[in-house]
């Protein structure tokens, strides 16, 4: 019986010593280069908004980090090479709500955005803006409902694509409000944009980044936002909620994640150093200018932002039988 237990106990402390020699030493972590990889190209508005941020982690965490851009496939061939990567806390993913969307419109994704990560914090959310082109003969959001009403599917709205955030929020408006409009899809929200602009469709739902240049010039006219309060750039536009649609409140928010397996204590210190970027004033500004609102969170409540928007799209998206692929 005594030679049993030694054994045991010997079995014990060697499982205990190669576990703690798999894992890295998180004492002195990180002793290496970073990598985020960026599901999207260079130069757009993720990729504009991580690279202040990782330089500023950067130099709280005293290692480099390097921006890797995969784009393609609704995010989700970045997303891939983010969770297939070790779970060491040296690579990082930005993720957004495009993957929780995504996770319903498209078809075998090789991944679970929700368990597949362990989710280190959000970066920032930003609201959409319902705005129609000045001149269209709209006049107001009240006007809207009344005229589709009238005459279904006579308006048409313009979309960056099937599955995005803005064609969901309207077939959201639609089914919430009882009315049918024509959903005109394109490959990206800047032609879609530039359509309405130009008078060939009349309404789109854009975020306030993309959209406050053309309002401030008279081109558009916002009709609603579907922030939980007023903007502040336009304090006279009613939310969503104030119209009696409170379903329609939504951000369009991102984060950083880790791939599932990262040891906590990593996690919490990439959240640390990731709240202290978004403290410094110059990264507020440049979110600013990207339509993001700060949204420093815990590992915690930026997991459970992410399941709860990936159940809340998918039933939408299952109840309109749309795919993307």
């Amino acid at each position: 019986m005594r030679l049993l237990t030694r054994l045991l106990t010997a079995a014990t402390l060697l499982g205990l010593a190669a576990t703690a020699f798999a894992q890295p030493p998180v004492q002195h972590w990180p002793t290496r280069t970073l990598r985020i990889v960026v599901p999207a190209p260079p130069g757009g508005p993720y990729d504009r908004s991580i690279r202040p941020l990782a330089q500023h982690m950067a130099r709280t965490l005293g290692q480099p980090i390097v921006i890797d851009n995969r784009p393609g496939a609704g995010n989700i061939i970045g997303t891939q090479a983010g969770a297939s990567a070790a779970p060491d806390g040296y690579t990082l993913t930005m993720t957004g709500l495009q993957n929780a969307i995504a996770a319903s419109v498209y078809d075998k994704v090789p991944f679970d955005i929700v368990e597949d990560f362990a989710h280190v914090g959000a970066i920032g959310e930003g609201p959409q803006w319902l705005v129609v082109r000045t001149g269209a003969g709209i006049a107001s959001f009240a006007d809207l409902l009344a005229q589709a009403r009238q005459a279904p599917g006579r308006i048409d709205y313009a979309s960056s694509g099937a599955g995005s955030t803005g064609h969901l929020l309207m077939e959201q408006l639609q089914r919430s409000a009882d009315i049918t409009l024509t959903h005109v899809p394109y490959k990206g929200g800047a032609p879609a944009l530039q359509d309405v602009l130009g008078g060939v469709v009349a309404v789109i739902v854009v975020p306030s980044n993309a959209a406050m240049a053309p309002v401030q010039a008279g081109q558009l006219q916002v009709l609603a936002v579907s922030s939980r309060v007023r903007s502040p750039l336009v304090p006279q536009v009613p939310t969503f909620a104030e119209l009696g649609l409170p379903q329609l409140t939504v951000s369009a928010w991102v984060g950083l994640s880790a791939p599932r397996g990262t040891p906590a204590p990593i996690v919490r210190k990439l959240n640390a150093a990731l709240h202290a970027a978004l403290r410094d004033p110059a990264i507020a500004r440049q979110m600013d200018t990207e339509g993001l609102t700060a949204l420093p969170d815990t590992p915690a409540h930026y997991t459970q932002l992410v399941r709860d928007d990936t159940a809340r799209f998918g039933e939408l998206v299952r109840s309109l039988n749309l795919k993307a692929n």
